[in-house]
Parts: C-alpha cells; sequence; structure tokens
C-alpha cells in the first residue's frame, strides 16, 4: 500500500497534487505546494510579466484578486504564458463568454472555462488528471531535467501502488460493493485514493468530490468504472429515485443503491414501498451522502410483513442479508 506524501513530480509547475511514497517509510511528507508558488512558470514568466498579469487580470474582472481561487486561476495563467499563448487575451475572452457575476467565486468559474481538457492546456501528465509540463518549462536549463525526474517518479510509485493490489488483501472500501471489483480498477482507485489522500476511513471509493475539473473527470470515471454491472440496476430504480429525490441520482452512493434496491426486490420485500418510506420520512436528506442515507434508513426501518407474491413474511435471514447498513455512512 502507498501513502501520500506532499506535492508530486511537477507539482510547482503544473497544479499536480501529491507523491506516492511507500506507507512505512521514515522520509517525511514533502510540503505540498500551493497554485500560488509555483516556482518554475514564475521564473519562466518573470517578475515584470507576473506583475502585469496581476494588474491586468484585476482591471479585465473587477475585484478577482479577492476571490478564493484566484491563487489557482493566477498558476493556470502563468502555465498559459509558459506555453507561449498570451494568458490575458485568454482570460479576457474566458471572461466575456458569458455571465459571471452570479458565481460565488469568479475565479474557480474562470480557471474552469480556460482550459476545456481540464489539463491546464499542458497535455495530460503522469497521472490520468494531472496536467504535463509545457515545452517551455520542459526546456527550461535549471527546471526542465527536474520536472521530468519528478514526473517519472510519479509513475513509477504509482505502477508500484498498482502492483500492491495483487499481493494484498482487498481495501475496505472494496470489500463492501457487494459484487467483486476488477484488480485493475481496485489499482486506479488506491493510486487515486493514495493522491488524494482519502482517509482509510472513508469507505466511498474515490472520497470527497473534487472539484478541479480534470480531477473531477477521472473521479466520475472511476466511480463509474467501480459501479461495473451497477449501470443495468439504476437503469431499473433510476427513474423513481430520480422522481422521489431528484438530487439522489447523481449521488456517487446511487449505482450501489439500485444495486440493493434490486437484490432486497428479489429477496422477496416490497423495495419500492422500502424506498418510498425511507425518502418521504424521517426528515429531509442530507445534502451529502444522501443515497447512503437512504439505505441506512431502509435497514434500519422494519420490512413489510407480507412481501408481494407471497402470504409469508420476510425471514430474518433475508433482513440480515439485505438489510445491514454500510458501517461508512451511520
Amino acid at each position: 500500500m502507498q501513502a501520500l506524501a506532499g506535492s508530486n513530480p511537477a507539482s510547482s509547475a503544473s497544479s499536480q497534487q501529491g507523491t506516492i511514497r511507500p506507507s512505512g517509510s521514515q522520509t517525511p511528507p514533502a510540503t505540498t505546494s500551493t497554485p500560488s508558488r509555483w516556482p518554475p512558470a514564475e521564473d519562466l514568466a518573470g517578475r515584470e510579466l507576473v506583475a502585469a498579469l496581476n494588474v491586468a487580470a484585476e482591471q479585465i474582472v473587477p475585484g478577482l484578486s479577492e476571490e478564493p481561487a484566484r491563487p489557482t486561476l493566477r498558476a493556470h495563467l502563468l502555465l498559459l504564458a509558459a506555453h507561449g499563448t498570451d494568458p490575458l487575451a485568454q482570460l479576457a475572452a474566458a471572461a466575456g463568454s458569458r455571465e459571471l457575476n452570479s458565481a460565488d467565486d469568479r475565479a474557480a468559474v474562470l480557471d474552469w472555462r480556460l482550459d476545456d481538457t481540464g489539463h491546464r492546456n499542458a497535455g495530460q501528465g503522469p497521472l490520468p488528471w494531472l496536467p504535463g509540463i509545457p515545452q517551455g518549462l520542459r526546456d527550461h536549463p535549471m527546471w526542465g531535467a527536474y520536472l521530468a525526474a519528478r514526473s517519472d517518479l510519479v509513475r513509477t510509485l504509482a505502477d508500484e501502488t498498482r502492483a500492491t493490489v495483487a499481493d494484498t488483501d482487498p481495501p475496505a472500501w472494496a470489500t463492501q460493493r457487494g459484487a467483486v471489483v476488477p484488480s485493475s480498477v481496485v489499482g486506479d482507485v488506491q493510486v487515486w485514493r493514495a493522491a488524494m489522500q482519502v482517509s482509510p476511513s472513508d469507505r466511498r471509493p474515490t472520497g470527497p468530490v473534487q472539484l478541479q475539473k480534470a480531477g473531477r473527470t477521472w473521479q466520475v470515471h472511476l466511480d463509474r468504472q467501480v459501479a461495473g454491472d451497477r449501470a443495468a440496476a439504476l437503469q431499473e430504480w433510476g427513474w423513481l429515485l430520480n422522481q422521489l429525490s431528484p438530487n439522489l441520482i447523481t449521488d456517487p452512493f446511487a449505482p450501489m443503491l439500485a444495486d440493493r434496491l434490486a437484490a432486497i426486490s428479489r429477496a422477496g420485500l416490497d423495495a419500492r414501498q422500502l424506498l418510498r418510506i425511507a425518502i418521504t420520512t424521517g426528515g429531509p436528506l442530507p445534502d451529502e451522502h444522501a443515497a447512503a442515507a437512504v439505505w441506512w434508513r431502509i435497514g434500519t426501518s422494519t420490512p413489510p410483513t407480507k412481501p408481494p407474491c407471497s402470504t409469508r413474511a420476510p425471514s430474518s435471514s433475508a433482513r440480515t442479508r439485505w438489510m445491514v447498513p454500510p458501517v461508512a455512512y451511520r
């Protein structure tokens, strides 16, 4: 198993978040670099351009310097400059493309608009959601070799993390799925969890929802891979989930909830009735983990005394098998 330590290969230049290291290593974690401290890109741009960038950005979007995601946006603009692209022209185009003032964080919205690929215009880096090294930095006499070596290090450690999957017991998040998760998917998720520093106690396969575009895109991909053949169950139950509580269908736990609803239905319980009761009673569902909360309510409620198409009450074994609530969401 691998753990995450501080900043990864090209974090200073490419917003890459973390280097994976063996959990038993005594090497202290490196300090994670924040986007505003990307020395290579800033060094390449030069002090005059950096100062001009800050002033011009404030002129294009007044008050932008006060937005929470301003450091991330600033780093993105510096990477555009490292590519030889005019960052201010790109910023002006992004700001003028659609309405902006209603956003809670205009800097975050602009950062999202600037890059449709999610890789900060640098191409894919050592991990699917991380940007590559801009050519200007790759050719830099001081930073080029360093950044390339760090990028290679992340690839190596990610490969080591995947290789441990075959030799270790399945992680806790995988054992609660109710179906076998392919080892290749487990490996990819373990790399993600290490890089994103997901707590071992967090039973969600990919942990907290990521806001950055490339990270979120890969997270959704991994969640779908983990769900696997649960897609059929979600097609069966998705319409009812959407009808009873529209937000449920987009919850990361929704595929598992649908899978378990299908399972208890096959066991002879009235899954639709249980679902309706769980959603409409017990107060509002939480904003986060709503689908898991529904399953918890189902698991702690009393099942119908008579399952459909049967004159017999459901056995206690049926309840025990299908109604155990997920530990991580208690």
